[in-house]
């Protein structure tokens, strides 16, 4: 491991966490843990008065001790360690687990008499709450948030349930998702105000034991799982930090279409991305299902329940996870072609974890165009792609459709238009893996 590593490693962890990691390196080991534990720290509390002035003396005594204990363990350092080290900056919020510093309202908030905060989650890549009013409120809500820095996110999407209300924000200034997320917040709706303080989620590693998923030929993917009290609670890493999980499961819709059009302001629609249960055995062969928790808050859902005997060991199977890219992948230029003519192009489309391929565009009409993309062109082994983003402000309109190893998109246009250029983002995939969790 490297001293940058070391850093990282160590911003991630405090005293209690550390202790926590060192207790469970030496569960199983013939030592003298409380003697030994009883030393590191006290050598740590030492160099602990010194950090203010200079931070970086810690790092190196803590991953000796690491190490140290790390050593005396070829199976953990070999197996576990890297395992257990790839889940150190994930933090468990109602449902589900987000990467990095998050913060959640642990338990509702009544605002006024005719509304009520039910939850947030706040982090790098998303803010998020839900409300409950008495009365159905306007379409476009005046709804806003400052946070700490005084940076001001506002609404970028939301839906109603009865009388509940979703939202997610974004930075409208700066026309993007990206957060710095803190524990006070100031939520403004209408001429209101309200101060809001948030609770840190609890790290995953320091909340109970995480049990690896049976291996698979996918090494740049690991699977976990820590026991609730209905059910188990999935873990994912991913080597690629760029790659957000989007389900667990197999998809209940295969097919996918979404479209946009440029009008006042764009309109994006999509397939939902929801998945089956998964499935679990016992020795006898007996199917216990688990279903996504109820009333579940966040996405994706990570949590699991079900009415498995807790006397019994289960294998649950997970067939595939559902993952994706909250990027750009740049810009393609597509010439129009004529009426009734089709121009074949066969340019390729690297989306890291796999290539399609844009084969050609068919003039339809006088102001439509369908254009043909081969999926799946590249290598990797068990990832298929879902859907990708596609979007252009030089047409009308558009809607693609996704199914198998073909992609399809329709455009409209004025008669006049040339060229346009396509905008490819926020690609989606399957990775068939077919892991297997053994719950005890």
């Amino acid at each position: 491991m490297t001293e940058k590593q070391i850093q990282t490693l160590m911003q991630n962890l405090d005293n209690d966490l550390l202790a926590k990691e060192l207790d469970d390196l030496m569960s199983d080991l013939e030592v003298d843990q409380d003697s030994i534990t009883q030393k590191a720290f006290k050598k740590l509390n030492k160099e602990q008065l010194k950090v203010k002035r200079n931070r970086n003396r810690i790092y190196p005594i803590v991953a000796a001790c690491l190490i140290m204990f790390i050593g005396v363990s070829n199976a953990y350092a070999g197996e576990i360690s890297d395992f257990v080290r790839s889940f150190f900056n994930q933090r468990a919020i109602y449902s589900t687990v987000i990467d990095g510093s998050a913060y959640y309202l642990e338990s509702p908030l009544q605002l006024d008499k005719e509304s009520k905060l039910e939850n947030v989650i706040f982090s790098k890549d998303k803010l998020e709450m839900n409300l409950t009013f008495s009365s159905k409120v306007t379409e476009d809500p005046e709804i806003s948030v400052a946070a700490e820095n005084g940076i001001i996110y506002k609404p970028g999407g939301y839906g109603y349930d009865n009388d509940r209300l979703f939202l997610s924000f974004w930075n409208e200034a700066e026309r993007n998702y990206v957060f710095s997320p803190s524990k006070e917040l100031k939520l403004m709706i209408g001429d209101k105000n309200y101060s809001i303080h948030l609770a840190e989620g609890a790290s995953v590693v320091s909340s109970g034991e995480i049990k690896p998923a049976e291996q698979t030929d996918i090494g740049w993917v690991n699977i976990g799982y820590q026991k609730t009290n209905q059910g188990v609670q999935i873990l994912t890493s991913f080597t690629d930090q760029d790659l957000k999980l989007r389900g667990i499961g197999e998809l209940a819709q295969k097919t996918v279409t979404n479209s946009f059009k440029n009008e006042k302001y764009i309109i994006n629609s999509g397939t939902s991305s929801m998945t089956n249960p998964l499935l679990g055995y016992d020795k006898d062969k007996n199917v216990y299902t688990y279903n996504q928790a109820e009333n579940a808050v966040g996405r994706p859902i990570t949590q699991y329940e079900s009415q498995a005997p807790a006397d019994k060991e289960i294998e649950l199977q997970i067939p595939s996870l559902l993952v994706g890219y909250e990027m750009n992948f740049g810009d393609i230029d597509v010439a129009i072609p004529g009426l009734n003519e089709e121009k074949g192009i066969g340019q390729d489309i690297d989306l890291n974890m796999q290539k399609i391929t844009l084969e050609s565009i068919k003039r339809t009409s006088a102001t439509t165009a369908e254009l043909k993309f081969a999926l799946n062109t590249g290598d990797t082994a068990g990832v298929v792609v879902r859907e990708v983003n596609l979007y252009s402000k030089d047409v009308q309109s558009g809607d693609s459709t996704w199914q198998g190893d073909v992609g399809t998109m329709r455009i409209s246009f004025d008669e006049k238009l040339k060229d346009a250029k396509f905008n490819v983002s926020w690609p989606e995939f399957v990775v068939n893996g077919n892991w297997t969790l053994k719950i005890k």
